[in-house]
């Protein structure tokens, strides 16, 4: 298909259905990159995407391997860019809920809460790194249980004047969780699995998928299971605002500069993260687990570039990445898209900032963001 035709077809993408547009934050720290200048880059990126109409930022959590991520307080991070923006919602992708105490984890949302005028949602995961369960003394074998058991705690101190609480790994007496939220926070669970995508369809919570863990192929498979699961437990059929999909994203003019600009990123992101696995079969002790992670590490080995961008992302010129974007809003009914920019790290500040501009100018209008309003 020609310019023209392409330009042709992008043009039926306004009436698109409306789709928010988030901003991710790993902070992967490269040898020759210091952790307080990412700190600073995320804060003013953040900052930026709201003037540019994004609705929302996601950081995540990550712990003891710099290489991969100097990111292990999310909330901290969204304090300090609730200080400089208004409106952008806050979010995190995710809080490792196993890993915690619960009652801490709903104080600090429940502060952030206050402190950002009622803007915070709260994405929660198991974790299943070995090296952060090891590190925090948690047995991983429990994470199911205990993040379900974290899911109940919240619940109950986000609504509740004062409650108590006995669980298995969790107590509380007579408590009273001070401050109380502003707003109800909204709670997401990431689905990483077929199992968890069941569970939370179950519970009737939204989802947060992360398209660079899953692939697109294998996120129509969580979907369809999450889908079947609410329907199955009597909760409404599938809204927009039950699906948020973190992906890899960078747009440029032509695919010849984006793949200029982003494979040394991109390479890099695959190298650590293979570097890191080889590390944990190095210190797995579990005959199953360590061919789990064979075969993981030999499929990080293969992931190029072209597979990424396929497969786990869009890296694409304006137009392209509209249609493609479309979609999945058609195959999946996802209502919001949270965009991770800087995929490895390498990026410059001053490229990722332009490739936000360029989304926002060019791609948001498509799915009635708020910049196409503005």
């Amino acid at each position: 298909m020609g310019p023209r035709g392409l330009a042709g077809v992008v043009r039926c993408l306004l009436c698109a259905g409306f789709m928010k547009f988030g901003v991710h934050f790993l902070l992967q720290c490269a040898e020759t990159q210091a952790p307080a200048q990412l700190y600073q880059h995320a804060v003013n990126q953040a900052t930026h995407a709201e003037t540019l109409g994004f609705e929302s930022v996601w950081p995540v959590e990550h712990h003891f391997n710099p290489r991969f991520s100097v990111l292990p307080c999310p909330t901290l991070l969204l304090a300090a860019i609730a200080a400089r923006t208004r409106s952008l919602r806050l979010g995190t992708a995710i809080v490792q809920l196993a890993l915690h105490n619960p009652l801490r984890v709903a104080e600090e949302i429940a502060t952030l809460d206050v402190l950002s005028g009622g803007r915070v949602e709260l994405g929660v995961g198991r974790g299943s790194n070995p090296t952060h369960f090891a590190g925090f003394g948690v047995p991983m074998q429990e994470s199911r249980a205990r993040m379900a058991e974290g899911l109940a705690f919240l619940q109950r101190a986000f609504r509740e004047e004062r409650f108590s609480f006995e669980g298995q790994f969790f107590r509380a007496d007579d408590v009273c969780l001070t401050p109380k939220p502003l707003q109800q926070p909204a709670v997401h669970i990431a689905a990483n699995s077929l199992e968890t995508a069941e569970q939370a369809g179950q519970a009737g919570y939204p989802i947060l998928l992360a398209a660079h863990v899953l692939t697109f192929a294998r996120l129509r498979e969580l979907v369809a299971v999450y889908r079947r699961a609410r329907l199955k437990a009597g909760h409404a059929a599938l809204r927009p605002s039950d699906l948020s999909i973190l992906m890899p994203l960078y747009v440029g003019e032509s695919a010849a500069q984006i793949e200029r600009e982003l494979l040394p990123s991109v390479s890099h992101y695959v190298s650590v993260l293979s570097a890191a696995s080889q590390a944990l079969i190095e210190q797995c002790s579990s005959e199953t687990e360590r061919t789990k992670l064979y075969m993981l590490l030999g499929q990080m080995r293969q992931t190029r570039y072209e597979s990424v961008n396929g497969h786990m992302g869009i890296f694409d010129t304006p137009d392209a990445c509209a249609l493609r974007l479309k979609q999945l809003q058609q195959e999946l009914g996802v209502g919001r898209v949270i965009g991770w920019f800087n995929l490895g790290g390498l990026v410059s500040h001053e490229r990722v900032m332009r490739s936000m501009e360029l989304f926002a100018s060019r791609v948001m209008p498509h799915f009635g963001s708020a910049q196409a309003a503005a």
